[in-house]
């Protein structure tokens, strides 16, 4: 007979991506993990496999949020220049800590090949995206058509890792967002 878990599974995950996302992957130990969840070493190998199974777990659950987060913003605006500014300011409003998608600031030097894999892909799924919004707000004339959507696409989501930096020395929330309304500015 197996022993029922006295835990919330959920609670210890969010524990956990709060504190992936404040440390990244290579600066959490176990213990850390430990510390944080209150769990001991077994239970948490027992119940979520090794530190870097349980970062994976934490990125997707993460990741699966952000993209709903994403799509809610889509749907309830018209405005694409609306929308890539709340995009951008999802990484910077504080509500929103907990994302671990937006903390590319400590897992790019990461040389984890399957850590490596997801910050691609989430790359690539923001590239599109901001291609699509581009395009759309080019079509109606509220987007510039000075540069492509494809090179605007670029400039975004450069300017978005860019803002991933700009947290760590600027921690004024009101400079961060007036770096975001500058970057839309090239838009218009």
């Amino acid at each position: 007979m197996s022993k029922k878990k006295a835990f919330n599974t959920s609670k210890i995950l969010q524990k956990v991506t709060t504190l992936f996302h404040s440390k990244g992957y290579s600066d959490t130990s176990m213990q850390d993990i430990v510390n944080i969840s209150g769990l001991n070493r077994s239970s948490i190998y027992n119940t979520f496999g090794s530190k870097l199974d349980l970062f994976i777990l934490c990125y997707e659950t993460s990741e699966a949020k952000y993209r709903r987060d994403i799509q809610q913003i889509l749907l309830s605006s018209t405005n694409a220049l609306k929308s890539i500014r709340q995009i951008l300011e999802i990484s910077i409003n504080d509500s929103y800590n907990g994302y671990l998608i937006p903390n590319y600031f400590f897992e790019v030097k990461n040389s984890e090949p399957s850590i490596q894999k997801l910050i691609i892909n989430q790359q690539e799924y923001l590239l599109e995206l901001f291609e699509d919004v581009i395009k759309r707000g080019q079509n109606v004339g509220s987007i510039n058509n000075s540069k492509s959507n494809k090179q605007y696409a670029l400039y975004i989501l450069t300017s978005y890792l860019g803002i991933q930096s700009a947290k760590f020395i600027n921690k004024e929330k009101n400079k961060l967002e007036n770096i975001v309304y500058d970057i839309i500015s090239i838009l218009e």
